[in-house]
C-alpha cells in the first residue's frame, strides 16, 4: 500500500484559493491551443496538505502505523492555518504555502505544523517506514504539474514497462522532460500568487491515506482515507 497522512482544507479556504487561481488565469499568458496543455492541475478531491509519506507499506502494518498515528497526534492540538504564497519546485510543480496563525508552546526550534510532520514521520519509522524523514520540511498545497512532453513521455514510459516500474518521480528517481511553456506558466502563476492570503481555518484532524496510481479519473491517483487522526491535545 502507498500511504501518507495528510490534512484537507476546508471547502471554503479551497473555494477562496480557485477564485484566486481564476483571477491569475487571466493575467497569465494563455496557453497556445496547440497540442495538450503545459501544466495538469491538481482537481479538488486531491487537494491536500502532506504531513508525512510513507511510500509502499505492507498491508499488516496498517493497524501499527494507525495507532502510532493516534497517540502521536493525540497530544497535538488543533491547528489554525491558512494558505499564503505560492512558490515552484523543481520548474514542475506549483505549490501554494501553508501558515501557522500561532508560534510554537511546545518546541524550541519548530511550529505547530513543523511539529506535527515530525510526529507523523516518528510514527511512521516505528511501523518501518523508511520514506519518513526529510532534512526541510515545507508545508505545502500542491496546485499543478508540468506535463511531459508526448514523445519524451511515450518513450519514459515504454522504458518504465520494460523495467516494471511506474515511472514516477518518486520511484524512478527521473523526472519526464517538461511540455514546453511549462517553466513559464509555473513561474508566472507563483509570481502573481506571491501575496495571496486565504481565509484562516482550524484543523482538527488529520487523515491517514492511501493513493493508487493511476486509479483515478484519466490515469491519475485515487486517495482514500483509511483513518481519521483527530487533534486532541
Amino acid at each position: 500500500m502507498r500511504l501518507f497522512v495528510s490534512l484537507t482544507p476546508p471547502d471554503h479556504v479551497l473555494k477562496h484559493l480557485d477564485g484566486a487561481l481564476d483571477s491569475v488565469r487571466t493575467m497569465t499568458s494563455p496557453e497556445s491551443g496547440k497540442g495538450p496543455p503545459a501544466l495538469r492541475w491538481v482537481p479538488d478531491e486531491l487537494r491536500h496538505i502532506t504531513l508525512a509519506f510513507y511510500g509502499e507499506m505492507p498491508a499488516g502494518t496498517v493497524d501499527e502505523l494507525i495507532a502510532g498515528l493516534t497517540l502521536e497526534l493525540a497530544t497535538h492540538p488543533p491547528l489554525d492555518l491558512r494558505l499564503r504564497g505560492a512558490g515552484v519546485f523543481s520548474s514542475r510543480t506549483l505549490w501554494a504555502g501553508v501558515q501557522d496563525q500561532a508560534p510554537s508552546t511546545h518546541s524550541r526550534r519548530n511550529g505547530p505544523l513543523v511539529d506535527l510532520m515530525i510526529a507523523c514521520e516518528l510514527a511512521g519509522r516505528t511501523a518501518g517506514s523508511s520514506l519518513s524523514r526529510h532534512e526541510r520540511r515545507r508545508a505545502h498545497l500542491t496546485l499543478a504539474r508540468a506535463r511531459g512532453r508526448v514523445g519524451a513521455d511515450r518513450r519514459h514510459r515504454g522504458g518504465a514497462r520494460h523495467r516494471g516500474e511506474r515511472g514516477h518521480r518518486g520511484e524512478t528517481g527521473h523526472h519526464r522532460p517538461a511540455a514546453p511553456g511549462a517553466a513559464v506558466q509555473l513561474r508566472q502563476f507563483a509570481e502573481a500568487l506571491a501575496v495571496y492570503e486565504g481565509p484562516v481555518w482550524t484543523a482538527g484532524e488529520a487523515h491517514l491515506m492511501r493513493s493508487e496510481l493511476g486509479a483515478g479519473p484519466g490515469g491519475g491517483p485515487q486517495h482514500r482515507s483509511l483513518a481519521v487522526l483527530p487533534l486532541t491535545g
